[in-house]
Protein backbone atom coordinates (compact mmCIF):
# COMPACT_ATOMS: atom_id res chain seq x y z
CA UNK A 1 0.00 0.00 0.00
CA UNK A 2 1.56 3.47 -0.77
CA UNK A 3 2.20 5.78 2.04
CA UNK A 4 1.17 8.77 0.19
CA UNK A 5 -2.40 7.38 -1.21
CA UNK A 6 -5.23 8.83 0.91
CA UNK A 7 -5.84 6.73 4.20
CA UNK A 8 -2.74 4.69 3.86
CA UNK A 9 -1.05 7.77 4.83
CA UNK A 10 -3.01 7.38 7.73
CA UNK A 11 -2.74 3.59 7.92
CA UNK A 12 0.91 3.71 7.56
CA UNK A 13 1.16 5.69 11.12
CA UNK A 14 1.24 2.87 14.39
CA UNK A 15 -0.23 0.04 11.81
CA UNK A 16 1.90 -2.32 10.78
CA UNK A 17 0.23 -4.42 8.27
CA UNK A 18 -1.75 -1.93 5.42
CA UNK A 19 -2.78 -4.84 3.40
CA UNK A 20 -5.06 -5.82 6.64
CA UNK A 21 -6.58 -2.39 7.05
CA UNK A 22 -7.63 -2.38 3.39
CA UNK A 23 -8.98 -6.08 3.31
CA UNK A 24 -11.31 -5.52 6.09
CA UNK A 25 -12.34 -1.79 4.51
CA UNK A 26 -12.66 -3.90 1.42
CA UNK A 27 -15.27 -6.46 3.09
CA UNK A 28 -16.94 -3.63 4.96
CA UNK A 29 -17.76 -1.81 2.37
CA UNK A 30 -18.99 -4.83 0.36
CA UNK A 31 -21.10 -5.84 2.99
CA UNK A 32 -22.95 -2.15 3.33
CA UNK A 33 -22.89 -2.05 -0.18
CA UNK A 34 -25.03 -5.45 0.10
CA UNK A 35 -27.46 -5.22 3.00
CA UNK A 36 -30.33 -3.19 0.93
CA UNK A 37 -30.25 -6.23 -1.32
CA UNK A 38 -31.01 -8.30 1.85
CA UNK A 39 -34.00 -6.24 3.00
CA UNK A 40 -36.76 -6.77 0.16
CA UNK A 41 -36.72 -9.90 -2.51
CA UNK A 42 -37.85 -7.68 -5.48
CA UNK A 43 -35.87 -4.65 -5.32
CA UNK A 44 -37.10 -1.36 -6.83
CA UNK A 45 -34.93 -1.34 -9.84
CA UNK A 46 -36.70 -0.49 -13.12
CA UNK A 47 -35.34 -3.12 -15.80
CA UNK A 48 -34.53 -6.24 -12.58
CA UNK A 49 -37.86 -8.34 -12.57
CA UNK A 50 -38.18 -8.26 -16.27
CA UNK A 51 -34.19 -9.45 -16.46
CA UNK A 52 -35.18 -12.02 -14.09
CA UNK A 53 -38.67 -13.08 -15.64
CA UNK A 54 -36.31 -13.76 -18.76
CA UNK A 55 -33.91 -15.39 -16.73
CA UNK A 56 -36.42 -17.77 -15.05
CA UNK A 57 -37.67 -18.87 -18.21
CA UNK A 58 -34.31 -19.63 -19.31
CA UNK A 59 -33.44 -21.94 -16.71
CA UNK A 60 -37.25 -23.80 -16.66
CA UNK A 61 -36.96 -24.51 -20.58
CA UNK A 62 -39.54 -27.50 -20.09
CA UNK A 63 -42.11 -25.48 -17.35
CA UNK A 64 -45.30 -27.10 -19.11
CA UNK A 65 -46.89 -23.33 -19.30
CA UNK A 66 -44.17 -21.34 -19.97
CA UNK A 67 -42.14 -22.99 -22.84
CA UNK A 68 -45.93 -22.88 -24.69
CA UNK A 69 -45.26 -18.89 -24.51
CA UNK A 70 -41.66 -18.08 -24.56
CA UNK A 71 -38.78 -20.28 -26.11
CA UNK A 72 -35.12 -19.91 -25.38
CA UNK A 73 -33.12 -18.40 -28.49
CA UNK A 74 -29.51 -18.78 -28.15
CA UNK A 75 -27.26 -16.51 -30.42
CA UNK A 76 -24.41 -14.09 -30.11
CA UNK A 77 -26.06 -11.02 -29.03
CA UNK A 78 -23.95 -8.11 -26.60
CA UNK A 79 -26.27 -8.63 -23.48
CA UNK A 80 -25.38 -12.55 -22.87
CA UNK A 81 -23.75 -11.91 -19.81
CA UNK A 82 -26.18 -11.70 -16.67
CA UNK A 83 -28.48 -14.30 -18.67
CA UNK A 84 -25.78 -16.98 -19.00
CA UNK A 85 -24.25 -16.68 -15.54
CA UNK A 86 -28.46 -16.60 -14.23
CA UNK A 87 -29.71 -19.48 -15.77
CA UNK A 88 -27.04 -22.15 -14.25
CA UNK A 89 -27.41 -19.90 -10.91
CA UNK A 90 -31.55 -19.87 -10.60
CA UNK A 91 -31.29 -23.61 -11.71
CA UNK A 92 -29.87 -24.01 -8.25
CA UNK A 93 -31.61 -21.46 -6.16
CA UNK A 94 -34.77 -19.70 -5.42
CA UNK A 95 -35.12 -17.09 -8.04
CA UNK A 96 -35.50 -14.12 -5.61
CA UNK A 97 -32.32 -15.48 -3.63
CA UNK A 98 -30.37 -16.29 -7.28
CA UNK A 99 -31.70 -12.68 -8.58
CA UNK A 100 -30.56 -10.54 -5.85
CA UNK A 101 -27.31 -12.66 -6.46
CA UNK A 102 -26.79 -10.88 -9.74
CA UNK A 103 -27.77 -7.86 -8.69
CA UNK A 104 -25.04 -8.01 -6.14
CA UNK A 105 -22.56 -8.96 -8.94
CA UNK A 106 -23.77 -6.06 -11.29
CA UNK A 107 -23.38 -3.76 -7.79
CA UNK A 108 -20.21 -4.63 -7.19
CA UNK A 109 -18.57 -5.27 -10.40
CA UNK A 110 -17.55 -1.41 -11.30
CA UNK A 111 -16.01 -1.34 -7.87
CA UNK A 112 -14.17 -4.41 -7.98
CA UNK A 113 -12.76 -3.44 -11.79
CA UNK A 114 -11.60 -0.04 -10.60
CA UNK A 115 -9.96 -0.89 -7.43
CA UNK A 116 -7.93 -4.15 -9.89
CA UNK A 117 -7.07 -1.04 -12.04
CA UNK A 118 -5.92 1.74 -9.55
CA UNK A 119 -3.92 -1.34 -7.80
CA UNK A 120 -2.20 -2.19 -11.10
CA UNK A 121 -1.18 1.55 -12.11
CA UNK A 122 0.16 2.77 -8.78
CA UNK A 123 0.97 -0.61 -7.35
CA UNK A 124 -0.78 -0.87 -4.24
CA UNK A 125 -3.85 -1.72 -2.61
CA UNK A 126 -5.10 1.83 -1.93
CA UNK A 127 -8.39 3.03 -0.31
CA UNK A 128 -9.34 5.57 -2.49
CA UNK A 129 -10.86 3.27 -5.21
CA UNK A 130 -12.97 1.88 -2.56
CA UNK A 131 -14.50 5.25 -2.59
CA UNK A 132 -16.05 4.42 -5.88
CA UNK A 133 -18.99 2.59 -3.60
CA UNK A 134 -20.58 6.20 -3.32
CA UNK A 135 -21.53 5.70 -7.34
CA UNK A 136 -22.36 1.88 -7.01
CA UNK A 137 -25.81 2.84 -6.48
CA UNK A 138 -26.06 4.71 -9.13
CA UNK A 139 -28.60 6.11 -11.87
CA UNK A 140 -27.57 3.49 -14.05
CA UNK A 141 -28.16 0.72 -11.31
CA UNK A 142 -31.14 2.02 -10.00
CA UNK A 143 -32.36 1.34 -13.73
CA UNK A 144 -31.33 -1.75 -13.52
CA UNK A 145 -28.35 -1.82 -16.57
CA UNK A 146 -26.98 -5.33 -15.22
CA UNK A 147 -25.18 -6.37 -18.51
CA UNK A 148 -23.28 -2.75 -18.77
CA UNK A 149 -22.55 -2.77 -15.24
CA UNK A 150 -21.26 -5.66 -15.29
CA UNK A 151 -18.99 -4.88 -18.37
CA UNK A 152 -17.92 -1.76 -16.92
CA UNK A 153 -16.04 -4.24 -14.36
CA UNK A 154 -14.73 -6.80 -17.01
CA UNK A 155 -13.20 -3.51 -18.57
CA UNK A 156 -11.58 -1.91 -15.70
CA UNK A 157 -9.90 -5.21 -14.51
CA UNK A 158 -8.99 -6.43 -18.48
CA UNK A 159 -7.00 -2.94 -18.47
CA UNK A 160 -5.43 -3.75 -15.45
CA UNK A 161 -4.63 -7.17 -16.48
CA UNK A 162 -3.22 -5.66 -19.31
CA UNK A 163 -0.86 -3.18 -17.54
CA UNK A 164 0.16 -6.11 -15.53
CA UNK A 165 0.68 -8.44 -18.19
CA UNK A 166 2.71 -5.35 -20.61
CA UNK A 167 5.24 -5.96 -17.50
CA UNK A 168 5.64 -9.32 -17.65
CA UNK A 169 5.00 -10.45 -20.81
CA UNK A 170 5.59 -10.10 -24.70
CA UNK A 171 3.03 -7.48 -25.94
CA UNK A 172 1.93 -10.71 -28.79
CA UNK A 173 1.20 -12.45 -25.49
CA UNK A 174 -0.66 -9.40 -23.47
CA UNK A 175 -2.69 -9.37 -27.02
CA UNK A 176 -3.85 -12.63 -27.00
CA UNK A 177 -5.26 -12.74 -23.29
CA UNK A 178 -6.83 -8.95 -24.05
CA UNK A 179 -8.43 -10.25 -27.07
CA UNK A 180 -10.31 -12.58 -24.45
CA UNK A 181 -11.13 -10.56 -22.17
CA UNK A 182 -12.47 -8.17 -24.90
CA UNK A 183 -14.58 -10.74 -26.60
CA UNK A 184 -16.06 -11.85 -23.17
CA UNK A 185 -17.12 -8.08 -22.78
CA UNK A 186 -18.31 -7.99 -25.47
CA UNK A 187 -21.04 -10.58 -24.55
CA UNK A 188 -21.78 -8.24 -21.62
CA UNK A 189 -22.14 -5.02 -23.68
CA UNK A 190 -20.47 -3.50 -26.42
CA UNK A 191 -20.11 0.04 -24.00
CA UNK A 192 -17.50 -2.26 -22.28
CA UNK A 193 -15.15 -3.31 -25.19
CA UNK A 194 -15.04 0.71 -25.89
CA UNK A 195 -14.23 1.40 -22.92
CA UNK A 196 -11.38 -1.38 -22.58
CA UNK A 197 -10.14 0.08 -25.64
CA UNK A 198 -10.19 3.24 -25.02
CA UNK A 199 -8.23 2.36 -21.47
CA UNK A 200 -5.36 0.29 -23.38
CA UNK A 201 -4.98 2.32 -25.91
CA UNK A 202 -4.33 5.68 -23.74
CA UNK A 203 -1.92 3.39 -21.67
CA UNK A 204 -0.06 2.65 -24.84
CA UNK A 205 -0.15 6.15 -25.72
CA UNK A 206 1.41 7.08 -22.74
CA UNK A 207 4.25 4.68 -22.93
CA UNK A 208 4.86 5.40 -26.57
CA UNK A 209 4.89 9.55 -25.01
CA UNK A 210 7.05 8.70 -22.43
CA UNK A 211 9.64 7.10 -24.92
CA UNK A 212 9.64 10.18 -26.99
CA UNK A 213 10.16 12.84 -24.33
CA UNK A 214 13.26 10.25 -23.71
CA UNK A 215 14.60 10.68 -27.39
CA UNK A 216 13.64 7.21 -28.25
CA UNK A 217 12.58 6.01 -31.74
CA UNK A 218 8.58 5.15 -31.51
CA UNK A 219 7.85 4.79 -35.06
CA UNK A 220 8.11 1.13 -34.82
CA UNK A 221 6.97 0.56 -31.57
CA UNK A 222 4.10 2.56 -32.36
CA UNK A 223 3.11 0.33 -35.16
CA UNK A 224 3.51 -3.27 -33.19
CA UNK A 225 1.37 -1.39 -30.56
CA UNK A 226 -1.37 -1.29 -33.24
CA UNK A 227 -0.96 -4.25 -34.46
CA UNK A 228 -1.96 -5.66 -30.91
CA UNK A 229 -4.61 -3.47 -30.57
CA UNK A 230 -6.46 -5.08 -34.17
CA UNK A 231 -5.56 -8.43 -32.34
CA UNK A 232 -7.46 -7.20 -28.98
CA UNK A 233 -10.34 -5.84 -30.91
CA UNK A 234 -10.47 -8.70 -33.87
CA UNK A 235 -12.58 -11.15 -31.51
CA UNK A 236 -14.78 -8.43 -30.31
CA UNK A 237 -15.42 -7.15 -33.94
CA UNK A 238 -16.00 -10.52 -35.44
CA UNK A 239 -18.61 -11.07 -32.51
CA UNK A 240 -20.44 -7.97 -33.41
CA UNK A 241 -20.64 -8.39 -37.24
CA UNK A 242 -21.95 -12.29 -36.39
CA UNK A 243 -24.73 -10.42 -33.94
CA UNK A 244 -27.66 -9.02 -35.18
CA UNK A 245 -26.89 -5.63 -33.71
CA UNK A 246 -24.27 -4.86 -36.66
CA UNK A 247 -27.59 -4.75 -39.26
CA UNK A 248 -29.30 -2.29 -36.43
CA UNK A 249 -29.32 1.36 -37.97
CA UNK A 250 -27.74 3.39 -35.68
CA UNK A 251 -30.83 6.05 -35.17
CA UNK A 252 -29.30 8.23 -32.87
CA UNK A 253 -31.91 10.00 -30.65
CA UNK A 254 -31.87 13.86 -29.88
CA UNK A 255 -29.11 15.90 -28.34
CA UNK A 256 -30.78 17.26 -25.16
CA UNK A 257 -28.54 19.93 -23.02
CA UNK A 258 -31.31 19.74 -19.99
CA UNK A 259 -30.79 16.04 -19.98
CA UNK A 260 -26.75 16.09 -20.06
CA UNK A 261 -27.15 18.44 -16.66
CA UNK A 262 -29.08 16.07 -14.98
CA UNK A 263 -26.61 13.28 -16.32
CA UNK A 264 -23.77 15.08 -14.72
CA UNK A 265 -25.00 13.90 -11.11
CA UNK A 266 -26.41 10.74 -12.40
CA UNK A 267 -23.52 8.64 -11.17
CA UNK A 268 -24.34 10.18 -7.46
CA UNK A 269 -28.26 9.93 -8.25
CA UNK A 270 -31.21 7.97 -5.29
CA UNK A 271 -34.48 8.44 -5.56
CA UNK A 272 -33.91 11.71 -3.04
CA UNK A 273 -32.72 14.81 -4.78
CA UNK A 274 -31.46 16.24 -1.76
CA UNK A 275 -29.49 13.44 -0.98
CA UNK A 276 -27.68 12.90 -4.86
CA UNK A 277 -26.75 16.82 -4.90
CA UNK A 278 -25.39 16.44 -1.49
CA UNK A 279 -23.24 13.43 -2.50
CA UNK A 280 -22.04 15.16 -5.88
CA UNK A 281 -21.11 18.32 -3.74
CA UNK A 282 -19.16 16.35 -1.63
CA UNK A 283 -17.61 14.45 -4.32
CA UNK A 284 -16.33 17.67 -6.02
CA UNK A 285 -15.41 19.42 -2.78
CA UNK A 286 -13.10 16.86 -2.52
CA UNK A 287 -11.11 16.77 -5.64
CA UNK A 288 -11.02 20.70 -5.38
CA UNK A 289 -9.33 20.66 -1.86
CA UNK A 290 -6.97 17.91 -2.78
CA UNK A 291 -6.14 18.35 -6.78
CA UNK A 292 -2.50 19.85 -5.60
CA UNK A 293 -1.74 16.06 -4.03
CA UNK A 294 -3.40 14.02 -6.80
CA UNK A 295 -1.41 11.12 -8.55
CA UNK A 296 -2.05 11.21 -12.07
CA UNK A 297 -2.13 7.61 -13.99
CA UNK A 298 -0.72 7.66 -17.59
CA UNK A 299 -3.18 6.98 -19.17
CA UNK A 300 -6.31 9.04 -17.15
CA UNK A 301 -5.61 12.56 -19.41
CA UNK A 302 -6.22 10.74 -22.73
CA UNK A 303 -9.02 8.78 -21.31
CA UNK A 304 -10.67 10.89 -19.80
CA UNK A 305 -10.46 13.84 -22.54
CA UNK A 306 -12.24 11.29 -24.67
CA UNK A 307 -15.21 10.14 -22.62
CA UNK A 308 -16.09 13.79 -22.14
CA UNK A 309 -15.97 15.05 -25.42
CA UNK A 310 -18.02 11.55 -25.95
CA UNK A 311 -20.53 12.67 -23.19
CA UNK A 312 -20.62 16.31 -24.60
CA UNK A 313 -21.46 15.23 -28.33
CA UNK A 314 -23.43 11.87 -27.69
CA UNK A 315 -26.66 11.91 -28.01
CA UNK A 316 -29.76 10.49 -25.59
CA UNK A 317 -30.00 6.92 -27.45
CA UNK A 318 -28.18 4.89 -30.01
CA UNK A 319 -28.32 1.34 -32.12
CA UNK A 320 -31.17 0.58 -29.51
CA UNK A 321 -29.52 1.79 -26.32
CA UNK A 322 -30.94 4.25 -23.96
CA UNK A 323 -29.41 6.54 -21.47
CA UNK A 324 -25.98 6.62 -23.28
CA UNK A 325 -25.26 10.22 -21.54
CA UNK A 326 -26.18 8.84 -18.23
CA UNK A 327 -24.00 5.49 -19.18
CA UNK A 328 -20.96 7.51 -20.03
CA UNK A 329 -21.33 10.08 -17.40
CA UNK A 330 -20.60 7.18 -14.77
CA UNK A 331 -17.57 5.83 -17.19
CA UNK A 332 -15.96 9.13 -16.42
CA UNK A 333 -16.69 9.15 -12.46
CA UNK A 334 -15.48 5.93 -12.03
CA UNK A 335 -12.25 6.53 -13.92
CA UNK A 336 -11.75 9.56 -11.55
CA UNK A 337 -11.49 6.45 -8.45
CA UNK A 338 -9.50 4.44 -10.51
CA UNK A 339 -7.05 6.80 -12.64
CA UNK A 340 -6.67 9.21 -9.98
CA UNK A 341 -4.74 8.75 -6.10
CA UNK A 342 -5.00 11.73 -3.41
CA UNK A 343 -2.25 11.78 -1.71
CA UNK A 344 -2.42 13.35 1.89
CA UNK A 345 -0.90 13.30 4.83
CA UNK A 346 -2.25 11.47 8.03
CA UNK A 347 -4.78 13.92 9.69
CA UNK A 348 -6.16 15.19 6.59
CA UNK A 349 -6.03 11.62 5.13
CA UNK A 350 -8.12 10.35 8.45
CA UNK A 351 -10.38 13.34 7.71
CA UNK A 352 -11.36 12.29 3.91
CA UNK A 353 -11.77 8.98 4.64
CA UNK A 354 -14.44 9.53 7.34
CA UNK A 355 -15.86 11.88 5.61
CA UNK A 356 -16.54 9.56 2.58
CA UNK A 357 -17.10 6.39 4.93
CA UNK A 358 -20.11 8.59 6.23
CA UNK A 359 -21.17 9.44 2.98
CA UNK A 360 -21.32 5.94 1.56
CA UNK A 361 -23.13 4.40 4.85
CA UNK A 362 -25.69 7.89 5.17
CA UNK A 363 -26.35 7.11 1.15
CA UNK A 364 -27.04 2.67 2.06
CA UNK A 365 -29.09 3.58 4.84
CA UNK A 366 -31.36 5.86 2.72
CA UNK A 367 -31.76 3.57 0.15
CA UNK A 368 -32.22 0.86 2.62
CA UNK A 369 -34.78 2.62 4.61
CA UNK A 370 -36.32 3.17 1.34
CA UNK A 371 -36.36 -0.33 -0.11
CA UNK A 372 -38.08 -1.33 3.31
CA UNK A 373 -40.99 1.17 2.13
CA UNK A 374 -41.27 -0.37 -0.96
CA UNK A 375 -42.52 -3.82 0.69
CA UNK A 376 -45.92 -2.17 0.62
CA UNK A 377 -46.20 -1.73 -3.18
CA UNK A 378 -44.75 -5.27 -3.29
CA UNK A 379 -47.60 -6.74 -1.01
CA UNK A 380 -50.46 -5.30 -2.77
CA UNK A 381 -49.14 -6.54 -6.31
CA UNK A 382 -48.91 -9.90 -5.15
CA UNK A 383 -52.09 -9.36 -3.65
CA UNK A 384 -53.62 -8.04 -7.10
CA UNK A 385 -52.08 -11.25 -8.61
CA UNK A 386 -52.46 -13.82 -6.11
CA UNK A 387 -54.90 -15.83 -7.84
CA UNK A 388 -53.72 -15.51 -11.67
CA UNK A 389 -54.48 -18.79 -13.17
CA UNK A 390 -50.93 -20.06 -15.05
CA UNK A 391 -51.18 -19.28 -19.04
CA UNK A 392 -53.65 -16.34 -18.32
CA UNK A 393 -52.97 -12.73 -20.52
CA UNK A 394 -52.83 -9.51 -18.86
CA UNK A 395 -52.53 -6.76 -19.82
CA UNK A 396 -50.60 -4.13 -17.44
CA UNK A 397 -51.74 -0.39 -17.11
CA UNK A 398 -50.28 2.71 -15.42
CA UNK A 399 -52.47 5.41 -13.62
CA UNK A 400 -50.18 7.99 -13.88
CA UNK A 401 -49.21 9.76 -17.49
CA UNK A 402 -46.19 8.65 -18.89
CA UNK A 403 -43.12 8.52 -16.73
CA UNK A 404 -44.41 11.16 -14.51
CA UNK A 405 -41.59 11.02 -11.63
CA UNK A 406 -43.52 13.49 -9.26
CA UNK A 407 -44.77 10.16 -7.15
CA UNK A 408 -45.92 9.76 -3.74
CA UNK A 409 -43.43 7.08 -2.61
CA UNK A 410 -39.65 7.91 -3.75
CA UNK A 411 -39.10 4.02 -4.58
CA UNK A 412 -41.27 5.08 -7.43
CA UNK A 413 -38.94 7.16 -9.40
CA UNK A 414 -35.54 8.84 -10.36
CA UNK A 415 -36.85 12.63 -10.00
CA UNK A 416 -36.70 14.13 -13.24
CA UNK A 417 -35.56 10.77 -15.04
CA UNK A 418 -37.47 8.11 -14.81
CA UNK A 419 -40.06 5.98 -13.29
CA UNK A 420 -38.90 3.04 -11.53
CA UNK A 421 -42.18 0.61 -11.43
CA UNK A 422 -42.97 -0.02 -14.96
CA UNK A 423 -41.58 -4.12 -15.07
CA UNK A 424 -43.16 -5.29 -11.87
CA UNK A 425 -45.80 -7.12 -13.96
CA UNK A 426 -42.81 -9.31 -14.44
CA UNK A 427 -44.24 -10.86 -11.13
CA UNK A 428 -46.57 -12.18 -13.25
CA UNK A 429 -44.27 -14.79 -14.96
CA UNK A 430 -42.10 -15.01 -12.00
CA UNK A 431 -44.70 -15.81 -9.67
CA UNK A 432 -47.98 -16.69 -11.46
CA UNK A 433 -46.46 -18.07 -14.81
CA UNK A 434 -49.15 -15.92 -16.77
CA UNK A 435 -48.30 -14.05 -20.19
CA UNK A 436 -47.69 -10.57 -19.83
CA UNK A 437 -47.13 -8.43 -23.13
CA UNK A 438 -43.67 -6.57 -22.30
CA UNK A 439 -41.08 -9.39 -21.35
CA UNK A 440 -37.15 -8.00 -22.59
CA UNK A 441 -37.50 -11.42 -25.78
CA UNK A 442 -36.64 -9.35 -28.57
CA UNK A 443 -33.99 -11.76 -30.21
CA UNK A 444 -32.37 -9.19 -31.71
CA UNK A 445 -31.24 -8.46 -28.38
CA UNK A 446 -31.69 -11.14 -25.58
CA UNK A 447 -31.89 -14.69 -25.90
CA UNK A 448 -35.19 -15.53 -25.88
CA UNK A 449 -38.24 -14.94 -28.00
CA UNK A 450 -42.20 -14.98 -27.83
CA UNK A 451 -43.86 -18.35 -29.33
CA UNK A 452 -46.28 -16.84 -32.35
CA UNK A 453 -49.60 -17.17 -31.05
CA UNK A 454 -48.45 -14.52 -28.78
CA UNK A 455 -46.00 -12.52 -30.38
CA UNK A 456 -48.70 -10.22 -31.89
CA UNK A 457 -49.76 -9.61 -28.80
CA UNK A 458 -46.12 -8.84 -27.49
CA UNK A 459 -43.68 -5.81 -27.12
CA UNK A 460 -40.17 -5.48 -26.71
CA UNK A 461 -39.34 -3.10 -25.22
CA UNK A 462 -41.91 -1.79 -23.82
CA UNK A 463 -43.36 -0.16 -20.83
CA UNK A 464 -47.32 -0.39 -19.33
CA UNK A 465 -49.98 1.67 -21.58
CA UNK A 466 -51.50 4.31 -20.49
CA UNK A 467 -54.63 4.42 -18.34
CA UNK A 468 -56.32 6.83 -20.74
CA UNK A 469 -55.45 4.41 -23.90
CA UNK A 470 -57.80 1.94 -21.98
CA UNK A 471 -60.82 4.53 -22.43
CA UNK A 472 -60.40 6.04 -25.82
CA UNK A 473 -59.41 4.72 -29.56
CA UNK A 474 -57.50 2.63 -29.27
CA UNK A 475 -56.25 2.01 -32.83
CA UNK A 476 -53.98 5.26 -31.89
CA UNK A 477 -52.78 2.74 -29.11
CA UNK A 478 -49.84 0.19 -29.67
CA UNK A 479 -50.18 -2.30 -32.10
CA UNK A 480 -49.74 -4.94 -29.40
CA UNK A 481 -52.78 -3.97 -27.41
CA UNK A 482 -54.98 -2.98 -30.62
CA UNK A 483 -58.32 -4.77 -29.67
CA UNK A 484 -57.21 -5.94 -26.19
CA UNK A 485 -60.37 -6.50 -24.94
CA UNK A 486 -60.44 -9.50 -27.05
CA UNK A 487 -57.00 -10.46 -26.39
CA UNK A 488 -56.13 -9.96 -22.88
CA UNK A 489 -58.45 -11.77 -20.61
CA UNK A 490 -57.74 -9.64 -17.74
CA UNK A 491 -56.05 -5.75 -17.11
CA UNK A 492 -53.37 -4.54 -13.98
CA UNK A 493 -53.57 -1.18 -12.94
CA UNK A 494 -50.45 -0.06 -11.39
CA UNK A 495 -50.61 2.97 -9.17
CA UNK A 496 -54.19 3.83 -10.19
CA UNK A 497 -55.68 7.57 -9.38
CA UNK A 498 -58.37 8.37 -6.80
CA UNK A 499 -60.95 8.57 -7.77
CA UNK A 500 -60.63 5.36 -9.67
CA UNK A 501 -62.78 5.57 -13.06
CA UNK A 502 -65.02 2.98 -14.15
CA UNK A 503 -63.36 1.49 -17.45
CA UNK A 504 -65.78 0.12 -20.34
CA UNK A 505 -65.57 -3.49 -20.80
CA UNK A 506 -64.06 -4.10 -17.47
CA UNK A 507 -65.00 -5.94 -14.32
CA UNK A 508 -62.99 -5.32 -10.77
CA UNK A 509 -61.28 -8.25 -9.53
CA UNK A 510 -59.43 -6.52 -6.67
CA UNK A 511 -58.93 -2.97 -5.89
CA UNK A 512 -56.00 -1.72 -3.87
CA UNK A 513 -53.91 1.39 -3.05
CA UNK A 514 -51.55 0.76 -5.33
CA UNK A 515 -51.96 -1.85 -7.85
CA UNK A 516 -55.69 -3.10 -9.36
CA UNK A 517 -56.77 -6.00 -11.02
CA UNK A 518 -59.61 -6.23 -13.77
CA UNK A 519 -61.79 -9.17 -15.56
CA UNK A 520 -62.16 -8.18 -18.95
CA UNK A 521 -65.46 -9.05 -19.50
CA UNK A 522 -66.38 -6.91 -23.02
CA UNK A 523 -64.88 -9.06 -25.72
CA UNK A 524 -66.50 -7.99 -29.28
Amino acid sequence: MNAGDILTGAATHGIRKPQRLWSIAALALAVVLIVPLLLVDVPPVLDYPNHLARIFVLAHPDDPILSQIYAPHWRIVPNLGIDVIGTGLLKLTDVHIGGRMLLALSLLAPVIGVTLYHRAVFGGAGLWPLASGLVACSAVFLLGFMNFLLALGLAFAGAAGWIALRRRVTLQWAAIAGAAIAAVTFLCHIFGVALLALLIASEEAARLYRLRRLGQPVTREATRVGIALIVVLAPASLLYLASPLSDTPALPGQWRGWDKLLAVMSPFMTTNFDLTVLTSLGFVSFLLLTWRSIAVAPAFPLSMFTLVVLFLVAPSTIKGGTFVDIRLMLMIVLLVFAGLSPRLPRRPAIVAVSFLAVLIVVRTGYLARSWIGHRADLAEMRAAIADVAPGTKVLVARGHRGNDTDVTVPTRALPGVYRLDGHLGALLTIERKAFWPLMFADPAQQPVEVRLPYRAIAQSPGEPIDLSLLHGDDREAPSYIRNWRRNFAQVILIDPPSPLPVIEGLSPIRIGIYAARYKVVSRP
